[in-house]
């Protein structure tokens, strides 16, 4: 299930606010070494005679390389964001964390069928079939992104942001800004990019089993 967004409009305390980015800091760390050892495997993942095989570990790797990365720009736009003190910064902030939550979750999903169809979701849509065991949370997961691709995830904002409208930017950035509910919204999107992540690493590790199995079935090697 997709976590409900709700947030208590309260301003965190300095002890608060430095606990938030030591977390940040582990996630941030962790994930930019999933990124580096991903983008190693690609380098050396070799080609197989079995072509299902290349088509889920590609599909795998580009789909874990995307999730990384988009995770971590989130993480780091917030945590900066919830440290920011001067209030231009903070709005600066809070407009470009917004565009990385939009354009994140359009790569991921997309906001309507002809988007989804070029989304990693789709990707992993593709794949899923070989998987029968992994369907249920899939669909689960294509529940929780349908429901929430109906929002706009600040298109307008996004916009504003990316063409530096003036006039647009005035207006946005002169809004009240709600530190709760900003890093709240990017938690929602956070936790679907680790969901995505733990299903296409159970799929990978199921398939290497699989392999293993098959190959030492075939080469009658006697396990100890």
């Amino acid at each position: 299930m997709i976590r409900e967004l709700t947030y208590n409009n309260r301003i965190l305390s300095e002890q608060e606010r430095a606990e938030f980015c030591k977390e940040s800091d582990k996630y941030i760390n962790e994930f930019s070494e999933c990124i580096e050892g991903i983008c190693q495997l690609a380098k050396e993942v070799s080609k197989s005679e079995n072509s299902d095989y290349n088509k889920i570990t590609n599909t795998v790797i580009n789909i874990s390389i995307f999730t990384s990365y988009s995770f971590c720009d989130c993480i780091v736009l917030t945590k900066l964001f919830v440290r920011a003190t001067n209030p231009y910064e903070k709005s600066f902030l809070r407009g470009k964390l917004k565009v990385q939550l939009n354009e994140s979750f359009k790569k991921l999903y997309g906001f309507n069928k002809k988007a989804y169809k070029d989304s990693y979701c789709a990707q992993l849509e593709n794949i899923i079939t070989m998987f029968p065991g992994f369907k249920s949370e899939f669909d689960e997961l294509l529940l929780d992104l349908e429901l929430i691709s109906k929002d706009s995830w600040w298109k307008d904002e996004r916009d504003a942001e990316v063409h530096i409208d003036a006039a647009k930017l005035y207006k946005l950035r002169h809004e009240e800004i709600n530190e709760s509910k900003v890093a709240m919204e990017a938690r929602q999107l956070t936790d679907l990019f680790n969901r995505f992540n733990h299903l296409t690493a159970e799929m990978h590790r199921t398939l290497l089993n699989h392999m293993i199995a098959r190959y030492v079935k075939e080469k009658g090697i006697l396990r100890p």
